[in-house]
């Protein structure tokens, strides 16, 4: 759906969609770290993107892990990758807030929790569940930062993919990896990249 459609829908349905392209983008990015994570092991098939921790702070830490072990000759390409992962875990986390936290309009009708976990403005907060005490208790967001997460966790996914292409020696991968790169709602992304023509 274009953006300027979904400005033009009910409020409610607006979040919907959003958390729904959050969910759509962040499998996406799942699956992109599950392709690196299979690179730097030297394998490339669906079993070994399957066989990737399912955990996503043990397959990044793993990727790092393998990263500082990889046959790269330029230490500009693996600051890039750890850059790379760095940005995922940062995407994947803004994504766990509406994932792993409640995001809701009304608690109206539920059973309320600890009064001084929660809070209310203009309809819409994080509330933080208990096992997320690393959290902060409360986040306000409005619509535009949802957007904004889905941009982050789109741009993740092809700094991610950029990594894995480069490391398979598809070296047209090397300008995304190495430049600024910015998602966009429909799931595709722009880089700029300041560095030799050759590249």
């Amino acid at each position: 759906m274009d953006i300027d459609l979904l400005e033009a829908l009910p409020l409610a349905d607006q979040w919907t969609f959003v958390r729904g392209r959050i969910v759509e983008t962040s499998v996406e990015l799942d699956a992109a770290l599950r392709g690196l994570h299979a690179q730097l092991r030297g394998l490339d098939s669906v079993e070994a993107l399957l066989s990737a921790p399912v955990n996503w702070t043990q397959a990044v830490d793993q990727c790092r892990t393998m990263t500082a072990c990889a046959a790269v000759d330029e230490s500009a390409i693996r600051a890039a990758i750890g850059k790379a992962l760095d940005e995922a875990a940062i995407a994947y986390e803004r994504r766990n807030r509406y994932m792993h936290d409640l995001l809701t309009a009304d608690l109206a009708d539920e059973l309320l929790p600890d009064p001084t976990l929660i809070d209310k403005r203009n309809e819409y907060y994080l509330l933080r569940l208990s096992s997320k005490q690393n959290s902060a208790t409360v986040t306000h967001v409005v619509l535009d930062d949802a957007i904004g997460t889905v941009n982050a966790l789109v741009a993740a996914m092809w700094k991610v993919r950029a990594a894995r292409g480069y490391l398979a020696g598809q070296t047209t991968w090397r300008t995304a990896l190495l430049g600024e790169l910015e998602g966009d709602w429909h799931g595709t992304a722009t880089w700029t990249y300041g560095g030799s023509d050759d590249d």
